[in-house]
């Protein structure tokens, strides 16, 4: 089963080779994810309102204008899900999205959940996603780590504001912290508040919905 994850934002090869390989390794047994980037002109970061639109503009571009008929679904590889209430009226495959997917599962479980993100505008901009999800009355707020987005790659440094977070968000009653990016590894050390890859989670979600028969579409491919 193929699966389209398109990039957010227009990087370099050795970046969409690193997204690759954390898709092939995340990937439900039986799946297989193309990571396709964004055209020449498209945002190389999302650190203005005017990037998230144009960012938003590019992938819904992409996933219409590059249709592929042996492809199950599209998901767009980003927690602020760009496009997909609006690709899922206008696209045969399914649509999957990460937020969607990662905290409507926290949501129905009933848990208060954080995010830590790299800038205000992703911060705010995630607030807005659960808003139009229905499920803003268990968003406990962001975190701030105003990181570049070189950063994104820097596995380390990523973890180390992590982990710092954790225990400000631990005494502000959050009861889970998702990781506000879905091309980081979350290697930070256990104990306090939970920090979940919203990515990794999306897909376990994604494929027990493939396996309970209510994406058919996708369980067809």
């Amino acid at each position: 089963m193929r699966i389209r994850a398109i990039t957010p934002i227009r990087v370099d090869e050795s970046e969409l080779t690193r997204r690759q390989k954390r898709y092939d390794r995340l990937a439900p047994e039986g799946w297989q994810f193309d990571v396709e980037n964004l055209p020449p002109g498209a945002p190389d970061q999302l650190g203005t309102i005017a990037d998230l639109r144009r960012s938003e503009e590019a992938g819904v571009h992409v996933a219409l204008n590059s249709q592929r008929s042996a492809t199950a679904a599209v998901m767009p590889d980003c927690v602020l899900d760009p496009g997909v209430l609006a690709l899922s009226e206008d696209v045969p495959q399914a649509v999957l999205g990460i937020t969607r997917l990662s905290a409507g599962f926290l949501a129905a479980l009933g848990v208060k959940f954080g995010v830590i993100t790299r800038n205000r505008v992703i911060a705010d901009e995630y607030e807005a996603t659960v808003r139009r999800y229905g499920i803003a009355h268990l968003f406990s707020g962001a975190y701030v780590m105003d990181l570049s987005v070189e950063d994104i790659s820097n596995t380390v440094l990523w973890n180390a504001r992590v982990s710092a977070i954790v225990a400000t968000a631990s005494a502000d009653g959050v009861e889970v912290l998702i990781n506000g990016c879905s091309a980081v590894e979350v290697t930070a050390a256990p104990g306090g508040v939970p920090v979940v890859d919203p990515t990794a989670l999306a897909l376990k979600v994604a494929e027990l919905g493939v396996q309970e028969g209510l994406l058919g579409n996708v369980a067809r491919k």
